[in-house]
C-alpha cells in the first residue's frame, strides 16, 4: 500500500489516498475534532472504501490516554489503540491490538544506521556540491519501519520501506484497517 495526497476534488475533505495493490484505494478524511489529538494531527480521521465517503472502514479518534488514539470499526468494536510517535530523534511508534499484542517500530534498522553513519561524509560532501550547484540539500535519515511484538523475530505484520514509500502488511496476523491507519499517522508525522 503507498499513502499519498489526493488527486482531485471529491465531496470529502479528503487528505490522503491511500493506493492497495490489487485492490481499490482506500480514502482518508479527517475529522474536526481537537481535542486531545496529538499536535502533530491535531485532529481525528476516517478511513472509507469509495471517494464519496458512503462506506467508512474505520475512525481513528483521541479517545484514549495520553493522546493516544483509538481505531473503531462501523460497528463500533475497537480495532486497536494507536500511540502517536514518541522520542527525538528516532520516534517510536506502537500500537495495541484488543488481543493485548503490542507491536512496536522504529525507523531504520541497524544495519542503515550503520551505512548511513559511514557514508554520511560522502553525503556531506555531495550536498554541499549541490548546494553551491544551486540543487538543494538532499539528505534523507534511514526510515525503513518495522513493526514487531515485543522484538520478536519472524515476519513482521506491518513494515514500511523508506525508499519507496510503500508499505507491506500481512493480513493474516494484522487486520489491514489498523495497518491503514497506522499508515496514515506514520505518514502524516515524518
Amino acid at each position: 500500500m503507498h499513502a499519498q495526497a489526493p488527486q482531485g476534488t471529491t465531496a470529502l475533505n479528503l487528505q490522503s489516498v491511500i493506493k492497495v495493490r490489487g485492490q481499490n484505494p482506500v480514502y482518508v478524511a479527517r475529522g474536526v475534532s481537537s481535542g486531545g489529538a496529538p499536535d502533530g494531527l491535531a485532529t481525528d480521521f476516517t478511513l472509507y472504501e469509495d471517494p464519496a465517503g458512503q462506506k467508512p472502514l474505520c475512525v481513528v479518534a483521541p479517545r484514549g490516554p495520553a493522546g493516544a488514539l483509538t481505531v473503531t470499526a462501523p460497528d463500533g468494536s475497537v480495532l486497536a489503540v494507536l500511540h502517536p510517535p514518541t522520542g527525538g530523534g528516532r520516534p517510536r511508534y506502537e500500537l495495541e491490538l484488543p488481543d493485548g499484542t503490542r507491536l512496536v517500530g522504529r525507523p531504520g534498522t541497524a544495519a542503515a544506521w550503520a551505512v548511513y553513519v559511514v557514508l554520511s561524509p560522502l553525503t556531506l560532501l555531495y550536498n554541499a556540491a549541490s548546494l553551491i550547484g544551486g540543487y538543494g540539500v538532499d539528505w534523507h535519515l534511514p526510515s525503513r519501519t518495522v513493526w514487531r511484538a515485543g522484538g520478536g523475530l519472524g515476519p513482521a505484520p506491518l513494515k514500511f520501506y523508506g525508499i519507496t514509500d510503500k508499505y507491506k502488511v500481512r493480513a493474516a496476523q494484522l487486520d489491514p484497517r489498523v495497518a491503514y491507519a497506522q499508515a496514515v499517522l506514520h505518514f502524516w508525522s515524518t
